[in-house]
């Protein structure tokens, strides 16, 4: 009988040593497919990656947190995939304003705001911070100029 090591090196990524620049190229990247998409596929496109960025706060509580912690970021998750929903079927206005608030939850997060949320890798907040910011900034204008917005 053989058993295998399934235990995980942590190596340094190039996003935790790098996260601002990282977060530039990865938040660069996701607006580029909106140049090109029809307006209707660029909202769905921006609603379903907000509801993907918003989840990951879950995933570092299911793995790191506690109950309470939990919950918070599974009601935190879900307030951003209704935003989201609200920017497909009431306003696109909705999608850009929630990335921004996600960059404030991203803050909020920092050890040193004393809120008691669930422990993230400190390198992650700037990271997700300025992906949030150049994608609701982004789409803003792209929106605007396409006469989405």
């Amino acid at each position: 009988m053989s058993t295998s090591n399934h235990s995980h090196q942590k190596g340094t990524s190039i996003f935790s040593t790098y996260p601002v620049l990282t977060g530039i190229v990865v938040g660069a990247v996701s607006l580029f497919p909106h140049f090109f998409l029809h307006d209707d596929v660029s909202l769905a496109l921006a609603a379903v990656l907000l509801g993907i960025v918003a989840g990951v706060y879950f995933g570092f509580a299911v793995v790191n947190g506690d109950n309470r912690e939990q919950m918070i970021e599974f009601n935190m998750a879900s307030a951003f995939g209704i935003a989201a929903l609200l920017g497909l079927v009431i306003s696109p206005w909705f999608i850009p304003a929630a990335y921004a608030a996600h960059a404030l939850w991203d803050l909020a997060h920092h050890n040193k705001s004393n809120m008691k949320l669930v422990a993230i890798p400190q390198w992650y907040i700037p990271w997700c911070i300025v992906i949030d910011l150049i994608i609701a900034i982004g789409l803003i204008l792209i929106w605007t100029k396409s006469g989405v917005l």
